[in-house]
């Protein structure tokens, strides 16, 4: 971690920051939410059209693009994890998102439309697999939301 002078009295100089942005994460947490955008706007794709060029079949081409993807997150993953856990007990409290009941309805909102257009893709593709990871995800993630909720 990047200790230095921060503004405010904070030991760390990304404290000074919003916790809403970038630099206002903590280093690892950082690189995890840089990979994931960078993976969701340009690698996911680049994969999988590489795959498909090469001549892999749909069922087998989304497993290699995730397995790439847990290749690459899951380090990234522990790391944040791991660096939380070291600033809480350094006494550094790390804000979370609150779950609203807004924030609830709207991911339930997403979720039922991914499954909804995952529902029209295998419509139309009745020949060929198609992968509802991110429904999956989004499901994955209103569970967690839910439960949060829940716990309050």
């Amino acid at each position: 971690m990047t200790t230095g002078a921060g503004r405010d009295g904070n030991k760390y100089g990304w404290q000074s920051w919003p916790p809403d942005s970038l630099d206002g994460m903590p280093p690892k947490r950082r690189r995890l939410a840089g990979w994931a955008v960078f993976w969701l706007l340009l690698l996911g794709s680049l994969l999988g059209s590489v795959f498909e060029a090469v001549g892999v079949v749909q069922p087998w081409r989304s497993l290699f693009v995730l397995a790439v993807l847990a290749a690459v997150v899951v380090p990234l993953i522990r790391a944040a994890v791991l660096e939380t856990r070291q600033l809480r007990a350094e006494g550094i409290e790390m804000p979370s998102y609150p779950v609203t009941r807004k924030s609830l309805i709207s991911a339930a909102v997403i979720t039922a439309v991914l499954w909804i257009i995952n529902g029209v893709a295998v419509a139309m593709n009745q020949d060929q697999f198609v992968f509802p990871l991110l429904p999956i995800a989004a499901t994955a993630w209103l569970a967690f939301q839910g439960h949060r909720w829940n716990s309050k």
